[in-house]
């Protein structure tokens, strides 16, 4: 079983081919928003370093969001593109379930996944719901997990001085880089999962609309 996963919900890109539940190949990118510019060179490049071609691939895997509006289309318009040319089914996974599983479980530590939504807003799962909360709620609900708590994502690097202060220094202790949705723990996620779509069925995970849809409602 091979897969292959693109993760462009963020300001980083990744690639990742995996065989057998096994990551195999890797490409992570961090420099800006040019997704775009670089997806199909990246794609290519990892499927000719790994000695495979696009009909080697038995299904394919992305990131729904929530994220960057432009990052998550980039990936979504390559991904569909790929499986509908070769008939073949993808496993659609939200960003805050990628995060989660980039950290082992560690006994006694709530591990919490959120991302920056702007506006002193974040995304939190809420169950299997993914919502919008106000950070300093946000903030007030994590209290009662008595400082051992860690927070992956975005938010521990945008309100990274409010965590410090209102959890304690467990809370934002991960270093930059793991706060990053990365393809290859998607890709081992998708392994797992016996959700396999038709590109006709996956749609991006929105949940606010985009600045530009805002204004023109205004």
């Amino acid at each position: 079983m091979k897969i292959l996963s693109i993760e462009t919900s963020g300001k980083t890109f990744s690639i990742a081919l995996n065989e057998n539940s096994k990551t195999i190949a890797f490409f992570y990118y961090e420099y800006g928003h040019i997704h775009s510019e670089i997806i199909i060179t990246a794609v290519e490049r990892v499927l000719e370093d790994t000695n495979n071609s696009f009909e080697s691939i038995d299904k394919f895997a992305l990131s729904l969001g929530p994220g960057s509006f432009t990052g998550i289309r980039v990936a979504m318009a390559a991904i569909k593109t790929f499986a509908q040319i070769l008939n073949k089914p993808i496993v659609a996974i939200d960003t805050l379930s990628i995060l989660e599983a980039s950290l082992p479980k560690i006994k006694g530590i709530k591990i919490i996944a959120s991302i920056d939504a702007l506006r002193n807003e974040v995304f939190i799962k809420q169950g299997k719901k993914i919502i919008i909360k106000n950070i300093d709620l946000f903030i007030k609900s994590l209290k009662k997990y008595n400082n051992k708590i860690i927070v992956i994502g975005s938010t521990s690097i945008v309100y990274k001085e409010k965590l410090l202060k209102e959890l304690g220094s467990l809370s934002v202790s991960l270093p930059e880089i793991m706060h990053m949705p990365k393809a290859s723990v998607l890709a081992a996620l998708a392994y797992k999962s016996t959700n396999n779509l038709s590109y006709t069925k996956v749609k991006p995970l929105y949940i606010r609309k985009s600045w530009a849809q805002e204004a023109k409602n205004k």
